[in-house]
């Protein structure tokens, strides 16, 4: 066997001793193996062509559960403003 074949098969098997770690530990939740970990990245105010609404309070939105200081797709992020 040539060693590319070696390195594909030996890459395989790390792979799937991965994957078999990651199921034992996840607990049903779906998994991002090989993309590493995806944490929201706060997404934010574009101006005034950005048609999202502000979100309300800082709870989490009500459509994907991102927290409102974020921001997410669905609205723009809470900020307290502050009357003086």
């Amino acid at each position: 066997m040539n060693q590319l074949a070696k390195q594909i098969r030996e890459h395989a098997r790390q792979r799937e001793a991965r994957l078999s770690i990651a199921r034992r530990f996840s607990h049903g939740t779906p998994l991002d193996i090989d993309r590493g970990a995806s944490l929201p990245v706060a997404m934010a105010d574009l101006g005034p062509a950005d048609p999202r609404p502000y979100a309300l309070s800082p709870d989490p939105c009500g459509r994907c559960g991102t927290r409102g200081t974020l921001g997410c797709k669905h609205q723009k992020p809470f900020t307290e403003t502050r009357s003086s």
